[in-house]
């Protein structure tokens, strides 16, 4: 039996070869199958694979082979006007931490389009009407952050939408400060103020008003008196490092000439609903503040009376030019969104009707 195996050693040497060059051969058969499947579905490239059965070799299967990778790298890679980049917004706070104050994407939102466009008929209406000389639009769906801009590139002269700004620095001093909520202030007598369009019931001169209850006045009834006292005695560094954690340009509480576009001003509304600059007993504060403001002749002139908005707004008079603006977090149920509005024209009660149509035409959109 031994001599027969010893014969016939050379012919089972060769079947043996010949089993094991066949396994070998559909091994790299089946590794460059699945290789190509890789690079026809995920458009991935493959040194040595992708010239065999790419479009740079021969044959039918050669050229279906590349358009179906072609095809495949349209759909996974997004058009370059479509990509939506994120911006991460971080407070300057000191130590080890730098918490995250806001994302911002960086392209407009496609589902918004629509409301996009209704918008611009407005503000075209006005101008073709003599209602508006100019007029901005930001607006952001809270829910998922799509945003949408009309002519965000202008500045506006911001008047008492900074009133907010000077609320939040207070209260941001306090948190470490609380004691200077309790600091008495008293107006003096024939102190002047800038004038308003819109009046109601103001702070009264020779009477002791602590921090903490000029707030009222100055949010919810945009008393220029209660401000004046505020900004006495505001914290300007504190004002600054607000600015400069947003993002928005400095602001100078001397300079009259200083502006704001509407995207920019909404970051204070941003971080308010987030609570990521004033702790969250805070930020809900001043939002109920907001939420009481007596104005009403702009965002919430048309909106249900059940629908809570919390608003500020602001005017300013330069020449024979009225600006009058607004911004506010509005409350639908189905929608939380953010829209402020700025406006350029002649008579304060024709911009007013135009931040109506305008909120009116957004509340529209995203109502229940």
């Amino acid at each position: 039996m031994v001599e027969y195996f010893k014969k016939q050693f050379p012919a089972y040497y060769f079947l043996i070869a010949l089993l094991c060059t066949s396994l070998v051969f559909f091994y790299m058969l089946d590794k460059k199958e699945k290789v190509l499947k890789e690079v026809i579905l995920n458009g991935k490239s493959t040194n040595g694979v992708v010239g065999a059965y790419s479009g740079t070799g021969s044959g039918v299967n050669g050229q279906e082979a590349n358009n179906n990778q072609g095809a495949a790298s349209k759909q996974n890679a997004a058009p370059a006007s479509q990509k939506n980049e994120k911006r991460v917004v971080r407070s300057s706070s000191e130590g080890f931490t730098r918490p995250i104050l806001l994302i911002e994407t960086t392209t407009p939102a496609a589902e918004l389009s629509t409301l996009d466009n209704s918008l611009k008929l407005i503000i075209d209406a006005g101008k073709q009407s003599g209602k508006v000389q100019s007029a901005s639009v930001y607006i952001n769906d809270m829910d998922n952050d799509n945003w949408i801009e009309v002519n965000d590139t202008e500045g506006y002269y911001p008047g008492s939408l900074m009133k907010l700004a000077v609320f939040m620095c207070y209260l941001k001093k306090s948190e470490e400060h609380p004691e200077i909520l309790n600091k008495q202030l008293v107006l003096d007598n024939n102190v002047e103020v800038p004038g308003q369009s819109y009046k109601d019931v103001t702070i009264r001169p020779n009477t002791p008003y602590k921090v903490s209850d000029l707030f009222y006045p100055m949010i919810v009834r945009s008393d220029n008196f209660a401000t004046l006292l505020l900004n006495r005695e505001l914290d300007i560094d504190e004002l600054n490092k607000l600015f400069m954690t947003l993002g928005v340009k400095k602001m100078d509480m001397q300079n009259i000439r200083y502006t704001i576009t509407a995207s920019d001003y909404s970051k204070f509304m941003r971080v308010l609903y987030n609570a990521t600059y004033l702790n969250v007993k805070n930020s809900q504060y001043a939002l109920t503040l907001l939420s009481n403001s007596t104005f009403t002749r702009g965002l919430t002139r048309e909106l249900p009376s059940n629908v809570v908005v919390a608003h500020k707004f602001g005017e300013n008079v330069s020449g024979n030019v009225r600006q009058l603006h607004e911004s506010g977090i509005v409350y639908t149920g189905a929608h939380t969104y953010l829209i402020t509005i700025m406006t350029k024209g002649q008579k304060v009660q024709d911009l007013a009707d135009v931040i109506s149509d305008i909120s009116s035409q957004a509340y529209q959109f995203f109502k229940p």
